[in-house]
């Protein structure tokens, strides 16, 4: 085999407390370095770090250590890799922001993830891969089927950007090798959230060979998104012990987090009450739901799996919905968006379908706490500006 690197998407997840991270006092970045040698930051996606962030993970990690970095949302998302509106200026930041892990030889490479409904347009991708710095590695992570052609990838070998392969309930599986890297991601297959799932054994040993095959010819970067309950660090080191490249510390790390779950209790029945049999209440999360979304709404709500919470509190929720993003804060009361229709449904303070969407994806009392306070109070929607003063 050639070189194989396997992390997560992230390292700072509070449900990750206890299943992985043992010591709460400790810097999880410190924490998660001694168990993995590579790690990709979706943080950057949001919003442009500040350079001081940037020089701290390059400091606080071993010297062998490799950060895959995703491309902001202004440059993929807003101006979708339109040239005439800035772009390269912006990349430009971009890639001077990361210059700390450059030179430190910890910047694996960059990873641009495109919106779903990005279909493939050649001139304008080739515009954008010509722009690409020459002494940086990309990996382009596409959403949509248009792209699944030898055009799209002989167009990405070109310019050594790799195609990433993905898994997950969107898009099959393709592996195409276009880079002298190889570049993996694990959404996870959950059928409320992809993120929210465990990949069994079964599934994650189909990936061997694969792996194995990748690694003939590329050098392989492998992240696993799956992040809720710590299931991403559970099947990543599930992975390596089948490779059979899995270190001491993981395995250790491995056994504790296989001992964490032997004492929780799985499978439990629980009786039904009188409470199960009655009609639902006036305010269940369905009746306060659909007095926000018209019907054609929901029902094209109901469709959308695609769902990334990236942070959950009492009073934020943070997430990524097809990728567009929402913020809400429940304290402040109010909610932030970006997708076009947002800007018509706001008005009348209704909701899109990706609010919607998140609206059934969160658990019912987060949601039925949030549909609540819109009901009995006065909330402000908005539309997310992108230049990251909140997210």
């Amino acid at each position: 085999m050639g070189s194989i690197h396997l992390g997560c998407s992230g390292w700072d997840y509070r449900d990750w407390a206890d299943v992985f991270y043992e010591n709460a006092d400790e810097s999880k970045l410190r924490a998660y370095s001694r168990i993995f040698k590579t790690a990709e930051i979706n943080s950057t996606f949001y919003s442009y770090p500040a350079p001081g962030i940037v020089f701290g993970w390059a400091k606080h990690t071993p010297q062998e250590f490799k950060f895959a970095v995703k491309l902001n949302r202004l440059i993929t998302h807003e101006k979708i890799l339109d040239l005439s509106k800035g772009v390269q200026g912006d990349l430009r930041t971009f890639c001077e922001l990361m210059k700390p892990l450059q030179e430190t030889e910890k910047l694996a490479c960059i990873l641009i993830q495109l919106p779903p409904g990005m279909k493939f347009k050649k001139d304008r991708i080739e515009a954008f891969l010509k722009i690409l710095p020459q002494d940086m590695r990309f990996a382009l992570e596409y959403r949509n089927e248009t792209w699944i052609t030898d055009e799209a990838h002989d167009m990405l070998s070109s310019h050594n950007v790799a195609a990433v392969v993905v898994d997950e309930p969107l898009l099959p599986t393709e592996i195409r090798l276009t880079s002298d890297i190889a570049y993996v991601r694990w959404h996870g297959r959950g059928k409320k959230m992809w993120y929210n799932y465990r990949y069994s054994k079964d599934e994650l040993a189909a990936w061997v060979t694969k792996i194995k095959e990748m690694s003939k010819s590329a050098e392989v970067y492998g992240y696993f998104n799956n992040h809720y309950h710590g299931y991403a660090p559970e099947n990543c080191m599930d992975v390596l012990e089948m490779l059979g490249v899995a270190t001491l510390e993981q395995k250790e790390a491995s056994q504790h987090i296989s001992d964490y779950w032997k004492g929780k209790v799985k499978g439990k029945v629980i009786a039904k009450t009188l409470n199960d049999f009655l009609e639902p209440e006036k305010d269940d999360v369905m009746t306060l739901l659909m007095e926000h979304i018209d019907a054609s709404r929901f029902d094209r709500a109901t469709e959308i799996k695609d769902i990334e919470i990236i942070e959950l509190s009492a009073d934020k929720i943070i997430a990524d919905v097809r990728g567009y993003s929402v913020y809400i804060d429940v304290e402040k009361r109010f909610i932030l968006h970006d997708c076009g229709d947002w800007r018509r449904t706001q008005r009348e303070k209704r909701f899109c379908k990706h609010i919607g969407a998140l609206m059934l994806a969160l658990p019912d009392d987060t949601s039925k706490g949030v549909l609540l306070g819109i009901k009995r109070e006065k909330w402000e929607f908005s539309q997310y500006t992108g230049r990251g003063d909140v997210l």
